[in-house]
């Protein structure tokens, strides 16, 4: 009878001693939500649903593209900022291929489209590099007026985040919304800090580039980060409240 009684004791005695160690809050990252190109499809399907969430996302414009086919206007644009405290943010003024550019042409259209943005009041911080490239002699030209520069490939980003260097996945039209969910599963994972999600198209079947996001695939992608209680942020606010 007195032997349990001894091999209780003496358990107590071993795990009172045991100190147990509490595994690291994995990181939860933030999200972006990023639209190239000035769609209309982003104000007319994206811009409600995400006021569903209260989510706010960031544009990145070709401030001499605005008012064409099936483009949002500059008082849309306003809209966004001015109403409901989008970001947006530079992209060149007609999306050209800097890579192709002189140094002159480069700084003119980097320029002329950052001081169109200043002048309609949105106080641009953030740059997407049209087609994804950029020289790197042309960086200057660039960092000279944005201080966050978006780039075209996806990978892992932590604090302290490379802002003249921030990565991103763009949606595809051959893609539903699992691809994005798998991309925020990865992050979580891997304990990321912040992931950019990037759009063109919104319930543009007829896109021409491959980049359509059906509006029933982003109404889900929004839905799992609701789901998952991440927080999205615009871009520029995000890296702000990562980097501080």
């Amino acid at each position: 009878m007195k032997k349990p009684f001894f091999i209780v004791f003496l358990l107590s005695i071993i795990l009172g001693s045991c100190k147990f160690i509490t595994p690291p809050e994995r990181n939860t990252p933030i999200i972006c939500l990023t639209f190239d190109d000035q769609r209309d499809g982003v104000y007319t399907y994206a811009f409600p649903l995400m006021q569903e969430y209260g989510y706010r996302g960031t544009c990145y414009v070709n401030s001499q593209y605005l008012y064409g086919p099936k483009n949002m206007s500059l008082a849309q644009i306003q809209t966004l900022h001015n109403d409901y405290n989008w970001e947006i943010g530079g992209h060149s003024l007609r999306h050209e291929d800097l890579a192709e550019l002189t140094y002159e042409e480069a700084d003119y259209t980097l320029s002329q489209d950052y001081w169109n943005l200043y002048n309609w009041g949105f106080h641009p911080r953030s740059f997407a590099m049209p087609r994804g490239k950029c020289p790197l002699e042309y960086y200057p030209i660039i960092t000279k007026y944005y201080e966050y520069l978006r780039g075209c490939n996806d990978y892992a980003m932590h604090i302290p985040l490379n802002v003249q260097g921030l990565g991103y996945l763009a949606f595809q039209s051959s893609w539903t919304a699992d691809i994005y969910k798998e991309r925020i599963r990865r992050g979580i994972a891997n304990g990321e800090d912040l992931i950019i999600l990037g759009f063109h198209a919104i319930e543009e079947p007829d896109n021409i580039y491959g980049t359509n996001c059906p509006v029933s695939e982003f109404a889900e992608i929004l839905r799992y980060i609701n789901h998952l209680g991440l927080e999205v942020l615009p871009l520029s606010e995000a890296v702000d409240k990562l980097n501080k």
